[in-house]
């Protein structure tokens, strides 16, 4: 799941005044953005009457089942022509549904949204920050927690001097390093550690 979080109504304002033709659409994605409730329904709804308050002309706000489909999107083309006289599309998905329909639409398109991790969702609770994308993916090591994304610093062999007690010196959270060891600890796994682990490499993500 691709984690997002709301542009301010005054990001998005200014946004649309520099780059947007009207009218627009704003459109929302059924999967991550609809799942964590910044993309769905009842957010585009509640956009499109915010930004008519503001004056603006909004052609409507529907929904793509998958704003990073092709295929979703013809779908939604298909079922609602008037998309058509949209000149500009506000989407509310992550970067990438964004730019794919920057790349399809044939329209400006324009993001409601800030991508901020890659996360997972257990019941109503989001965890976020679960990967950093490395393309190196070697989490087994680490008992399925990711250190490069659930530390700050990203460290791959070991806590760095600012834990304390288990608690990483970024505020408000348990050290990811603490809960790998014990996690290891338990299942009797701590000599997984025992090799030097080499520093990231960012080519593979290429």
């Amino acid at each position: 799941m691709i984690i997002t979080r709301p542009k301010t109504i005054e990001e998005i304002l200014t946004m649309l005044e520099k780059f947007a033709p009207s009218p627009i659409c704003v459109v929302g994605c059924g999967i991550c953005a609809r799942k964590i409730q910044t993309g769905g329904e009842t957010q585009v709804t509640s956009l499109v009457d915010e930004l008519r308050s503001h004056g603006l002309d909004v052609l409507d706000g529907k929904m793509v089942k998958h704003a990073c489909s092709a295929t979703s999107w013809d779908e939604l083309s298909e079922e609602v022509p008037a998309l058509a006289q949209a000149s500009a599309l506000l989407v509310l998905s992550c970067g990438a549904g964004v730019s794919l329909l920057g790349r399809i639409s044939g329209k400006p398109v324009l993001p409601g949204l800030d991508t901020t991790s890659i996360g997972g969702a257990l019941g109503d609770d989001i965890s976020e920050g679960l990967c950093s994308m490395c393309g190196e993916c070697d989490v087994a090591i680490y008992a399925g927690l990711c250190p490069k994304s659930g530390c700050p610093k990203s460290q791959v062999n070991g806590p760095c001097g600012g834990s304390s007690d288990g608690d990483c010196e970024v505020g408000g959270r348990k050290c990811i390093w603490a809960r790998i060891f014990e996690t290891l600890d338990s299942r009797g796994l701590l000599a997984l550690l025992d090799d030097t682990r080499p520093p990231v490499c960012h080519d593979r993500r290429l």
